[in-house]
């Protein structure tokens, strides 16, 4: 659906309600579908997708042996059918065989599972800041028994490595969409890293592939990476998302990306970054 078409579906209140209820129930079926193909109780994975006010987790089991902790509701649901049902970020990648990932915005894990068990990743650095969602990444890491390819870190990644106000105490349905871009109603301070501390603290001299998802914080983050970062990452994959002002941020984006060498693709809310 075109941006001119969406603001006049949601241009009025009870517009958007009705938009937004229509877009959730259609992909609640599409993935619905698709959850029969990789999970052995997709009756679970349904039932997450239309839970409201459930906070005991519950194990998602996958046909590759996966198990995979979730809130049973529909932001958690969703962020999974997206990493592992709809692959949405691995398509346009060029990977060495074992890469080296950093995951920002780390959520519960889901993409640090993904990276060791779709990209044979040696190494993950995984950032995530919100303390409900960091316990739920550290169970899927110890369930998993990925504790020797992931390495955990309670930090929000910012462009300068200060600490960052955000929505951490957000409800259990609101976790997906956590932030510290101007738009939200960020009331908590979070220790922050730079990713230029983050490749100096663990070592790394090199990224194959670096993945963003923080609801509009990505731009920043991108702002403040100095052309000697740039040059130790091969691939970027990051969302980018209708926030005010974020039209014009994503165009400032593209230009440094292309600046720095990089081929740019950009499908459905995902921009991938890459370089030969």
């Amino acid at each position: 659906m075109n941006n001119t078409l969406r603001k006049v579906l949601t241009s009025t209140g009870l517009s958007r309600r009705i938009y937004c209820a229509a877009r959730e129930e259609y992909h609640a079926r599409r993935v619905s579908r698709g959850a029969e193909r990789y999970f052995l109780n997709a009756d679970q994975f349904r039932y997450a997708l239309r839970a409201h006010g459930v906070t005991e987790p519950l194990e998602l089991r996958a046909k590759d042996g996966l198990r995979i902790l979730i809130r049973p509701n529909y932001g958690d649901a969703m962020t999974i059918a997206e990493i592992f049902l709809d692959d949405c970020y691995g398509r346009k990648l060029a990977l060495s065989p074992n890469p080296v990932v950093i995951d920002v915005g780390g959520f519960i894990g889901d993409f640090a599972l993904y990276a060791v068990k779709r990209l044979n990743a040696r190494r993950v650095i995984v950032c995530e800041p919100a303390p409900r969602n960091w316990a739920l990444l550290l169970k899927n890491i110890s369930t998993n028994h990925y504790e020797d390819r992931i390495v955990p870190v309670n930090k929000a990644v910012t462009a300068n490595g200060e600490s960052v106000m955000m929505d951490i105490d957000a409800p259990d349905e609101y976790q997906s969409m956590v932030s510290a871009h101007s738009g939200s109603e960020a009331t908590t301070a979070v220790p922050g890293v730079s990713l230029g501390q983050l490749l100096g603290e663990h070592h790394i001299e090199g990224v194959d592939l670096l993945k963003m998802d923080v609801e509009g914080a990505e731009y920043a983050i991108l702002e403040g990476m100095t052309s000697e970062i740039f040059s130790r990452i091969r691939n970027i994959v990051f969302e980018y998302h209708d926030i005010e002002g974020g039209w014009a941020m994503l165009e400032t984006a593209k230009r440094r990306l292309i600046q720095e060498g990089y081929n740019l693709h950009l499908h459905k809310g995902l921009a991938w970054a890459t370089r030969s």
